[in-house]
């Protein structure tokens, strides 16, 4: 049955695959992204492109004057350690961005909230794992009068698989932004990011049989 819903869209590999996902069951997919300082803002770019491809309605919200409560190498224009999947991560970024998404889902009516959490990335992020899923669903059936689920289809899913998925249903996978570190159209292929991406695509096309 069709649902509308809210998409945190980074712009990435993963929350675009599930962009084209949700969008292939039927429902109606309103996307936010978020300006938090990231230093690759040219994901924000990607999402909105992503987006007109789609006809999907898109809000970019503009948090930057929290960058400060963010120290991590992604916001940090004085560290520039992006190998550590640690040194990655961007402290309390989902739950911020996730209770965010909750509240404008429900000033605007809308059922679930959805982010493109990943099995690879249980290891590295908190924030990923299914036991924060659990958590922040805890959270929403408390904090409002109203309970927005949150849902993350990916959260067993390897990228591999995630990547495979995406060429199935056709994702402009070009299009999407990974890379933590460029910020100008071409990725560094260095980071952890890149090379997280990279390998999934080899290992995703050998399995299809696809050069």
């Amino acid at each position: 049955m069709s649902k509308d819903v809210v998409l945190i869209l980074s712009g990435g590999l993963d929350s675009t695959t599930l962009l084209y996902k949700l969008l292939n069951e039927g429902n109606n997919v309103t996307a936010l992204s978020f300006n938090y300082g990231q230093k690759a803002a040219i994901e924000i770019e990607r999402a909105s492109e992503i987006c007109k491809m789609n006809d999907v309605n898109h809000f970019v919200f503009d948090i930057r004057n929290i960058v400060d409560l963010l120290s991590s190498s992604l916001t940090d224009k004085d560290n520039d350690n992006v190998q550590e999947p640690k040194s990655t991560v961007v402290p309390s970024r989902n739950t911020i961005l996730l209770e965010l998404a909750t509240a404008f889902a429900i000033s605007n009516n809308l059922e679930e909230v959805y982010y493109g959490a990943i099995k690879a990335d249980t290891g590295d992020y908190p924030d990923t794992t299914p036991e924060f899923l659990k958590q922040i669903n805890e959270l929403n059936k408390v904090n409002n009068y109203e309970y927005i689920p949150v849902c993350a289809p990916f959260i067993d899913t390897d990228k591999k698989d995630v990547v495979k998925l995406a060429l199935e249903l056709g994702v402009p996978i070009e299009k999407t932004w990974s890379c933590y570190v460029n910020n100008d159209g071409t990725p560094c292929g260095e980071c952890f990011s890149c090379k997280s991406r990279i390998e999934a695509i080899k290992e995703a096309k050998e399995e299809l049989g696809i050069e």
